[in-house]
């Protein structure tokens, strides 16, 4: 679907895209290929595919996979959706908030034939992004892999490596139970409405075993978060104020694990903070 059958819709409907659902439809047919290409996708596959819009990605996904659940929370653009896909047996339509959703009814095979692989794809709205990818993060078992439009700055920080500015709790947060890849960018003209910003499409690959090893992953994400609410002060200090662990406790994790006191959390890498989590919960 092109930017003027996107337009024409509205008009007809006497109504514009919604910003509180964050609806930039993507209307560049060119990227549909790289998303499918992305996803690596199979006859064996069930896709969810999250914000089906108009249903123009949907139409692709349902020649490449065995079935596509469509969830659309936009009543208009359910309707619109069900005119084109309800005789389809290949795809399944849910009028729902994915926040909302309960997805473990969704991610089994109730067909009866042999077993699928679960796939994510996605055209995130900008302002749930992250929730929505710790809940997908959350199916990790489930899910083999998500393929995900999203605001470029939120990508690139999901991809950094330690000692820039972008790298962060997001950061160690994702790659702790998937692989990432940045796959492209796109500049607002692919889209209408045309965002503010540059968007970015970015894979997860869910991992079977987290990154790292840890004791207490409570503590792990707990040691994280601390640590990053005040990135630029030393990491003693703010796991200190933070109250995590005793003073002194703290002082023989360092040196145990040759970890300089005045570091920043921004140089320490997963492993690093794996270690100090492990070292802590021991103690």
């Amino acid at each position: 679907m092109n930017y003027r059958q996107v337009r024409d819709f509205f008009a007809l409907n006497q109504t514009r895209p919604k910003k509180q659902l964050g609806q930039n439809f993507l209307v560049n047919p060119e990227v549909l290929k790289i998303i499918v290409e992305a996803g690596e996708l199979t006859d064996t596959d069930t896709v969810i595919e999250i914000g089906a819009g108009l249903g123009c990605l949907t139409e692709v996904l349902v020649r490449c996979v065995k079935r596509v659940i469509a969830v659309e929370v936009d009543e208009l653009l359910y309707k619109a959706l069900a005119a084109q896909f309800s005789i389809d047996p290949r795809v399944q339509l849910l009028n729902a908030d994915i926040l909302k959703l309960e997805l473990n009814s969704l991610l089994s095979d109730s067909t009866g034939n042999a077993t699928t692989t679960f796939k994510v794809i996605a055209n995130l709205p900008y302002s749930i992004t992250t929730p929505i990818l710790w809940k997908l993060l959350s199916h990790h078992k489930e899910i083999h892999s998500c393929v995900l439009m999203m605001q470029k700055e939120v990508a690139e920080r999901i991809v950094a490596g330690p000692g820039g500015k972008d790298y962060g709790a997001l950061t160690i947060g994702v790659g702790y139970r998937a692989d990432t890849a940045l796959i492209s960018t796109l500049s607002p003209e692919n889209f209408y409405p045309a965002p503010k910003v540059d968007s970015a499409l970015l894979k997860l690959t869910m991992r079977e075993n987290p990154k790292v090893a840890v004791d207490n992953e409570e503590l792990f994400f707990k040691i994280v978060r601390t640590a990053f609410r005040t990135r630029r002060k030393m990491l003693k200090n703010t796991l200190t104020r933070g109250r995590l662990a005793p003073a002194e406790a703290l002082a023989a994790a360092f040196e145990e694990l040759d970890i300089a006191p005045q570091r920043r959390p921004e140089t320490l890498d997963i492993t690093e903070f794996a270690a100090l989590t492990n070292f802590l919960s021991r103690s």
